[in-house]
C-alpha cells in the first residue's frame, strides 16, 4: 500500500501526509476558483530552525512594541499605563504559548509527524502540555466564533492600538503614536506578506485550515 494513502481519520476528516519533503500534494484536490500556491513553493515536515527563531522572534517584538506604545500613551497616568501594558503582554503570551498549544495544537496535522516542526514550533510546545487529539475538531473550529482561538491571535496583534489611542487623546506624545503605528504596520504585514508568503504556502496543515482557504480563495471569473 502506498505510504501516502490516508494515515489516519479524524471525526470524519482524512488527514492525508503530503509527499516527502521538498514535494507539494497534486493539485487536484484544490477547490475551483482557488488561488494556485506560488511556483517554487514546498512543504515542510519540519520547518528549518531559522524560520522558527525568526517568526517568533517577529511575534515577541511585535508584542514588546504594542506593550510599549501602551506605556508610552499614558506616560502621564502610569497607574493607567503600567497596568494596561502588562495586562496586553500577560493576554498576548498565554493565549499564544498556553492557549494555542493545548486548544488547537493536539489536532494539528504537525501533531502526527515524528519529528515534525510546525512553523512556530507550537508543536513541540503542544506535546508537552497535551495529548494528540482523537479528532481534528479543536484544529477546524479555530476560526469559528468571536473568541475563538484565531480571533484572539489577531487581537493580540491589534489590541496595542485601540488601548494607546485614548492615552494619546489625552495627552499626545510623538513616541507614543510612532510605536501605534508600528504595531498596525506590522498587523497588516503578517496578515498580508508573512502568513501568505512566508509561512503557509509551506505549511502541511494548510489543506486543513480555514485561514489559509480564505487567503488563498479568489472570486472565479465569469464565463465570457
Amino acid at each position: 500500500m502506498d505510504s501516502r494513502q490516508p494515515a489516519r481519520e479524524r471525526s470524519g476528516v482524512t488527514l492525508r501526509l503530503v509527499p516527502r519533503a521538498g514535494q507539494d500534494s497534486a493539485g487536484g484536490d484544490e477547490p475551483a476558483g482557488t488561488r494556485k500556491e506560488p511556483a517554487g513553493a514546498r512543504s515542510f515536515r519540519r520547518y528549518p530552525l531559522w524560520r522558527v527563531l525568526a517568526l517568533n522572534g517577529l511575534t515577541l517584538g511585535h508584542y514588546l512594541v504594542g506593550g510599549a506604545a501602551i506605556l508610552a500613551a499614558y506616560r502621564d497616568y502610569p497607574i493607567v499605563g503600567w497596568p494596561l501594558g502588562m495586562a496586553y503582554l500577560v493576554f498576548a503570551m498565554v493565549q499564544l504559548y498556553v492557549l494555542m498549544p493545548q486548544v488547537v495544537c493536539p489536532g494539528c496535522v504537525y501533531r502526527t509527524i515524528r519529528d515534525g516542526r510546525c512553523p512556530s514550533g507550537l508543536n513541540l510546545i503542544s506535546a508537552r502540555l497535551a495529548p494528540p487529539a482523537a479528532s481534528a475538531v479543536e484544529f477546524g473550529q479555530r476560526t469559528h466564533g468571536a473568541l475563538c482561538q484565531s480571533s484572539l491571535c489577531l487581537w493580540s496583534w491589534l489590541l496595542p492600538v485601540p488601548l494607546a489611542l485614548p492615552g494619546l487623546a489625552l495627552s499626545f506624545s510623538w513616541t507614543a503614536a510612532t510605536l501605534t503605528a508600528v504595531v498596525a504596520v506590522l498587523a497588516v504585514a503578517r496578515m498580508t506578506v508573512v502568513a501568505r508568503v512566508a509561512v503557509c504556502p509551506h505549511c502541511l496543515a494548510r489543506r486543513w485550515c480555514a485561514a489559509a482557504s480564505a487567503r488563498r480563495a479568489v472570486p472565479a471569473r465569469p464565463a465570457a
